[in-house]
């Protein structure tokens, strides 16, 4: 949402203010500067069912079921040999040496210990257990190395599967196993894949993990290359309603590190992370909108354009001025982290999408390095948790996005590169340190579901934000009521540091917003807590080093602008009506004025080389001038108390 301001004769008599920045008679610019609506305030989402989610995930993921004796006393030693090894009942067996396939044609629970065994099927799978159901583990003997090759096609062109069993797969011990398929997936079950302990490297032309569930604790995995997904866990093709028994990852200190061209990490119900080390790099294949129907893709799938060597993506308003042969889309999903939904064909052979159920992802905990093409961490129909952790976020999309809501409650997140950086038809912040550079909207509350009354929610933990567009945008309303919230916003006047549908409110909190004056939007007047909102009548330039002083002096908020600007939002708790303060960029007093109320408005607009809101250039207003304010401080100097 954006509001056009018009030009308006400014009175000399009205609102006058002492001296700023050297200037007298300056003009109190409440009248021009934006209202920020009816300023509605907002509840907090519950996000209890996404705990329910969490609690039923974890009681399934119980790997307490795994054999815990990786003695190889009583195995059964299988010759070396180059045929494929058949196995038959549910005993235990040793493979040394090297082999020509596994094939499981009975035994409901077979236990195979690899010690330093290589199985090579260069026509066929590896290790075949499709022919009945079955529980497979798999265990890799102490400080054993072990190899896992497969390729070729059957009749029809398909691929095979490294390692396939029909049923679930668990793979445990001190060992380590590389799984290369040059075919289709590494490791593929119809059922769950439970990893533990276990060292894994795995390469494949699909999936490198690919079940109905996967779950792993205090495992490695390495996935040096994926044709498509690093790890995938999808539902069975006849689920049509939403469940936490299937399509979830629950992941619990892992050691994950994947170079793929798919997603990072897919789960189409739930995808839970407590602790570890995730390292996840996602390349995707841009191809030009005039091979649309070649790869399946739709119009909207049609948002980059290639600008100087490199691929950049745009606002879907602005797709229309480029011709098919200059936009390009993604030929396949490559998300960081994804949570899909789950799909099934109707009695017609139409694919149906279950939207109603409490998708989820949650993160509690662990160091995360996400580089990704797509979006870095994406909830379909669903909810983000972020409880805590340290997250480090590049990418050419959005950096954290849901469709329903995106809270942080905890930890430490860096988005170093995005196109908007926390998304969600609900955004909610209440804990943790947040840092967001963006092409376009820093934060931003939007959704295309009518039931969504969107709103933004700052009540804790510290927010900096650095946005092309809009700081912190809400289609709904903006609530902060506690913590610690930096923006700088565009230079551009068609955007702002702040911009809601409905309103802005403050009702606690310290606030430091930068921007232009084209679009300014001061909160609405039933905030609690003082604000003021100030325009410059000339440019303040980046580096600058802005401070709010009480009258003695003593510095109460700080903060470096990383780019230029023209207007300042201030609010904290130290601010109170009839006491006076300054504005300070570097040595130079910018601005001194009184708290007359909960928004007080100070300032001039316009001046040679500005623009006034509304006018063209040179605006218009007393003061002004050309020039700006010099560089202060380093930008991480921001935060409450001195400079």
């Amino acid at each position: 949402m954006k509001r056009m301001i018009s030009i308006l004769a400014l009175a000399m008599a009205a609102g006058v203010l002492a001296g700023c920045g050297g200037k007298e008679n300056f003009v109190n610019p409440g009248d021009y500067l934006g209202g920020g609506g009816t300023g509605e305030i907002a509840q907090e989402v519950d996000s209890s069912k996404s705990e329910s989610v969490k609690d039923a995930v974890r009681k399934n993921s119980d790997l307490g079921d795994l054999p815990g004796n990786t003695s190889q006393a009583g195995a059964q030693e299988v010759s070396s040999t180059a045929e494929i090894v058949t196995i038959s009942d549910s005993g235990t067996y040793l493979f040394k040496g090297e082999y020509g396939g596994i094939k499981i044609e009975s035994g409901q629970k077979p236990h195979i210990i690899l010690d330093g065994a290589t199985i090579t099927n260069q026509n066929g799978i590896a290790i075949d257990g499709t022919a009945k159901k079955i529980e497979l583990t798999l265990t890799l003997a102490e400080g054993s190395a072990n190899q896992i090759t497969n390729g070729g096609t059957d009749e029809d062109g398909e691929g095979f599967n490294a390692i396939h069993i029909k049923g679930s797969v668990s793979i445990n011990g001190n060992g380590s196993l590389n799984v290369v398929s040059d075919s289709k997936s590494a490791i593929k079950a119809s059922k769950e894949i439970k990893i533990v302990d276990a060292t894994l490297g795995l390469a494949a032309a699909n999936h490198a993990i690919t079940g109905a569930s996967v779950i792993a604790a205090d495992c490695t995995i390495n996935v040096t290359s994926a044709g498509k997904d690093g790890i995938n866990a999808e539902c069975d093709d006849e689920t049509t309603a939403f469940t936490t028994a299937e399509g979830y990852v629950y992941l619990k200190n892992v050691d994950y590190t994947c170079s793929v061209l798919g997603d990072g990490i897919q789960a189409d119900t739930v995808l839970c992370i407590d602790g570890g080390s995730y390292n996840i790099k996602t390349t995707g294949s841009f191809v030009s909108k005039t091979q649309m129907s070649e790869y399946g893709l739709e119009a909207d799938d049609f948002k980059y354009i290639l600008q100087n060597g490199e691929y950049k993506r745009i606002a879907s308003d602005e797709t229309s001025r480029y011709g098919a042969s200059s936009l390009y889309g993604l030929a396949q999903g490559c998300k960081g982290m994804k949570v899909g939904e789950i799909e099934y064909e109707d009695e017609n052979g139409n694919t149906v999408t279950v939207t109603d159920g409490d998708y989820a992802i949650i993160i509690e905990g662990g160091t995360f390095a996400i580089d990704s093409t797509d979006d870095a961490i994406h909830a379909n129909s669903g909810t983000l948790l972020v409880g805590g952790g340290t997250l480090a976020i590049s990418t050419y999309d959005d950096a954290l996005t849901s469709d329903v809501l995106t809270k942080i409650t905890g930890g430490d997140i860096t988005v170093e590169k995005s196109y908007e950086g926390i998304e969600g038809g609900y955004v909610e912040i209440t804990g943790g340190t947040v840092t967001v550079t963006a092409q376009d909207d820093g934060i931003n509350a939007a959704s295309d579901d009518a039931r969504v009354v969107e709103h933004i929610i700052i009540s804790g933990g510290k927010v900096s934000v650095n946005a092309g567009g809009d700081g912190i945008d809400s289609n709904g309303t903006i609530l902060i009521s506690g913590g610690e919230t930096y923006v700088a916003g565009p230079t551009s006047d068609m955007d702002s540091s702040i911009d809601s549908e409905r309103g802005t409110v403050v009702t606690g909190g310290y606030l430091f917003a930068v921007g232009p004056l084209g679009m300014v939007e001061t909160p609405a007047q039933n905030s609690t807590q003082c604000v003021v909102s100030f325009a410059y009548s000339r440019s303040i330039a980046a580096g600058t080093n802005l401070s709010l002083t009480d009258g003695d002096g003593n510095a109460i908020m700080t903060f470096k602008t990383p780019k230029s600007c023209r207007s300042v939002i201030l609010s904290c708790p130290e601010l109170a009506q009839g006491k006076t303060y300054r504005i300070y960029g570097g040595d130079s007093n910018l601005c001194e004025f009184t708290v007359g109320g909960i928004i007080t408005t100070v300032g001039s607009a316009g001046g040679p080389g500005g623009m006034g809101p509304g006018g063209g250039p040179g605006g218009m207003g007393p003061g002004g001038g050309p020039g700006g304010m010099g560089p202060g401080g380093g930008f991480g100097g921001m935060g409450p108390g001195r400079p």
